[in-house]
């Protein structure tokens, strides 16, 4: 499989009516080996993958965007994550967007008027929720947090890659990258100086799928939302008595 298959394969979202929850599931694969990272304007396309999975394994944050597709119902992530799990940003299927912040071991769900129109909730629920976060329940938080891990998001970077080889370079939002082509026709963008970290990701012709990745090691914790505009659940459910 190319690298592009492999990042999207791994990507679910459903949205489950009444809980507020969005599961996302990884591809579950692993990784092996790795070079020390550096310059890679010279490098072999094996050397400088190796270089890349070192940087990504020790990189301790990153933020990822991109369009996946998900049976007929494309699922697009905007969210920085960081190795020691905290995240925040957006989640969209379907058109509805959903804001997620994760902090100290606690996700929060952004109510909107148009994902409660997703779920089918009454004009009651967002009476109560809309403009506010839902605490995610223990279970329900710990799963969409393991699942948005940088572990999670980064796992098909290091393992499963298809044999690449150099095919010139290009430039990611103003870096310099190498330009890394796979058996399959996708591309991976490579950073040509400094750590070689992973710039972007495109699909073979004709998908037109692109995930970028950037701000490696510099996305800032998130602040958990302020008291007032947390809601739990047993007040969703008496707004909606």
């Amino acid at each position: 499989m190319g690298v592009f298959v492999i990042i999207r394969a791994g990507v679910l979202a459903c949205a489950v009516a009444g809980s507020a929850a969005i599961a996302l599931g990884g591809c579950g694969s692993s990784g092996t080996g790795g070079a020390t990272a550096g310059t890679g304007a010279d490098r072999s396309a094996a050397s400088l993958i190796s270089a890349m999975k070192t940087a990504v394994r020790d990189a301790t944050s990153m933020h990822l965007a991109g369009q996946l597709p998900n049976g007929g119902r494309p699922v697009a992530l905007d969210i920085g994550v960081l190795r020691a799990g905290a995240l925040a940003g957006t989640i969209t299927q379907g058109g509805v967007p959903l804001q997620l912040i994760g902090t100290r071991g606690l996700v929060y769900v952004k109510a909107t008027p148009a994902f409660l129109r997703e779920l089918r909730a009454a004009a009651a629920v967002c009476a109560v929720m809309c403009g506010k976060y839902v605490q995610m329940s223990g279970s329900q938080g710990s799963e969409l947090a393991a699942s948005l891990s940088m572990t999670s998001l980064t796992r098909s970077l290091i393992a499963g890659l298809p044999r690449f080889t150099r095919a010139g370079t290009t430039t990611v939002r103003g870096q310099s990258a190498v330009v890394l082509r796979g058996a399959d026709g996708s591309t991976l963008d490579v950073a040509a100086s400094g750590k070689p970290y992973p710039l972007r990701v495109v699909a073979p012709p004709g998908r037109g799928e692109t995930v970028l990745f950037s701000h490696w090691d510099s996305v800032a914790a998130p602040a958990a939302p302020p008291a007032s505009q947390v809601i739990n659940l047993s007040q969703l459910k008496a707004g909606t008595s």
